[in-house]
């Protein structure tokens, strides 16, 4: 026992120092720590002090600006000479508004091709040039003066055209009479031969005529081949182009044939080619309307 109390005294003396020496340390860190912190508030506090002083001299200098700006100098109206100021009057209350009656006149709103009130200058006018002006400032004068010369030889082809299918009737219908006293037995005596005659001769001005008026007429715009009435009218005047060529240069040689056995076969072929050229042409006709 007495050995084992001898050790604890031993250790206890050893361990003695440095228990105090930790000890030592713990309370010296504490207080670092303590000043830090102080230190630390004592910063805040500054701070936040010269934030209030701040914000409370701009407060002062805008009450100050404030008063300054209220506390205007009293005049004295009877030492001025100016009326005495009269007490407000009470505010009248607004109805609000109320949308008009149908049978309530509404505002007139003045038109723009009306013409402006005496003294007062328009304001309703355009910086661009209308629309038609425009159009009609881009159009080419060649152009047109190629559209009216169509727009009127168009006319007369379809006038002319008119007359000669009524003369190409007139003609047909003639030397059939004079085809029939002189080949059918009606006594051959040529009465109708001068008329036949200048009904064809009459008709072929016209019918060369209508022709040349519409393959002269200017074309203003290119257009592409379609089938169309146009086309089929073409077509058929084509058709009668060919039968009456045919038909004056049969009629000259029947007549050349006079007293022959001939003259009966080129009369019949002028009569068959008279009647194709009346059906092309009058086919020609009808596709313009149908």
């Amino acid at each position: 026992m007495t050995r084992f109390a001898a050790l604890f005294v031993v250790l206890s003396l050893i361990a003695a120092p440095h228990t105090a020496w930790a000890q030592r340390s713990q309370t010296e860190s504490a207080k670092k720590t303590r000043a830090v912190k102080s230190s630390s508030k004592a910063a805040k506090t500054k701070a936040t002090k010269g934030k209030t002083t701040r914000a409370s001299s701009k407060a002062k200098a805008g009450k100050k600006a404030t008063r300054r700006k209220k506390a205007a100098p009293a005049v004295d109206s009877k030492q001025v000479g100016a009326p005495a100021v009269q007490p407000a009057r009470p505010t009248m209350q607004v109805e609000p508004a109320r949308p008009l009656a149908p049978t309530e006149d509404a505002p007139t709103v003045q038109k723009s091709d009306e013409a402006p009130a005496e003294g007062g200058d328009s304001l309703d006018f355009d910086l661009l040039e209308p629309a038609e002006a425009a159009t009609a400032a881009q159009v080419d004068p060649d152009l047109e003066k190629r559209i009216g010369r169509r727009r009127t030889m168009l006319k007369l082809h379809q006038g002319l055209g008119f007359a000669m299918a009524a003369g190409l009737v007139g003609t047909t219908v003639v030397g059939q009479l004079q085809f029939n006293d002189s080949f059918r037995g009606g006594g051959d005596d040529r009465n109708l031969l001068g008329l036949h005659r200048g009904l064809a001769i009459g008709t072929s001005a016209l019918f060369a005529s209508v022709g040349l008026l519409g393959l002269l007429a200017p074309e203003p715009f290119e257009k592409e081949f379609q089938w169309d009435t146009i086309t089929v009218h073409k077509m058929f005047m084509a058709l009668a182009t060919v039968g009456m060529v045919a038909q004056i240069v049969l009629g000259i040689m029947a007549t050349d044939r006079f007293g022959r056995l001939s003259e009966t076969d080129l009369a019949t072929a002028h009569q068959i080619s008279g009647y194709v050229t009346l059906g092309a042409v009058s086919a020609g006709v009808f596709t313009l309307f149908f």
